[in-house]
């Protein structure tokens, strides 16, 4: 098999694992919905539900263990995550924000943003593995 096609059956058997799907939004102005308490970026839409791949994405954490810096006084609980993302996707950026709109088989990430803080590129990628952040306020 050359390389060419093993990194393409890569790429598909990576994509069927992407079962939730999310749009990505570059930084904008946030606004804040006054009826339900949403937060929501204005950004240009890079990719999502209407993007030919649908929106598809997988979101999971990466360790198990979490940091706890300190700043201003202040302890913060920073857990390691990322969010997969086909190929073709994007062009992804740092600090580009992507908002989990539906979960199969976890509803409890619907809703959730997360901000890219590391792309990551190479030659024979079968997926976008973006390390984020959690937004939670």
């Amino acid at each position: 098999m050359s390389a060419r096609a093993a990194v393409l059956r890569g790429r598909e058997a990576a994509e069927a694992l992407m079962i939730d799907t999310c749009e990505v939004r570059r930084p904008g102005g946030q606004t804040t919905d006054p009826d339900t308490g949403e937060v929501s970026t204005s950004g240009p839409v890079i990719y999502g539900p209407e993007s030919p791949e649908k929106g598809k994405c997988k979101v999971q954490q990466t360790i198990a263990q979490s940091s706890k810096p300190e700043a201003g006084g202040l302890v913060f609980t920073v857990q390691d995550a990322r969010i997969d993302f086909p190929v073709s996707a994007g062009p992804l950026h740092v600090n580009d924000v992507a908002t989990l709109k539906t979960s199969e088989l976890d509803p409890q990430l619907v809703g959730r943003m997360f901000r890219i803080v590391e792309v990551f590129h190479k030659s024979m990628a079968t997926a976008q593995r973006t390390r984020v952040e959690e937004i939670t306020s």
